[in-house]
């Protein structure tokens, strides 16, 4: 499965939906305008974007929530153990107060992965981070003890 984003005008991003109804299109807004997501076996709607598989995915991406992306460059050498530790990780996200979905993106092109949550509320989001668990999961990562990133 494959994950496709790009950005624009809500209008816009609304005019390409419009021509692909079979497609379910997740509209995120931020300071920096609107993103489009969606996930599809096939190849990317969008003229200009980003295509990504996806590695692994935890619940089911809604229509409503807050989302939030960590953008993590990762060195070509790097990217097994970086794949692998997500795979290994022990945390129980699923079960943290507001959690939606989770998904790991890994670029088709370049070298950028996403780390994609959503929750309830950005205040779930934020309850999540403070949490004892998001600080033993993230203390036993490997990328704080290897070279992976760019």
């Amino acid at each position: 499965m494959k994950a496709f984003m790009t950005t624009g005008s809500y209008e816009l991003l609304k005019k390409i939906a419009e021509k692909h109804r079979n497609l379910q299109f997740i509209y995120m807004q931020g300071t920096g305008g609107t993103l489009a997501y969606y996930e599809d076996e096939g190849n990317s709607v969008f003229s200009s974007g980003r295509d990504f598989e996806i590695l692994l995915t935890k619940g089911e991406i809604k229509k409503e929530g807050f989302v939030a992306m960590n953008n993590i460059p990762v060195m070509e050498e790097g990217q097994p153990v970086f794949e692998e530790q997500f795979r290994q990780r022990q945390e129980n996200i699923e079960s943290a107060a507001g959690f939606q979905a989770f998904r790991l993106l890994k670029p088709c092109s370049g070298h950028t992965y996403i780390v994609l949550t959503q929750w309830n509320s950005a205040k779930d989001f934020e309850d999540w981070k403070a949490s004892p668990q998001f600080k033993a999961a993230h203390d036993k990562q490997i990328i704080k003890k290897t070279r992976l990133f760019c």
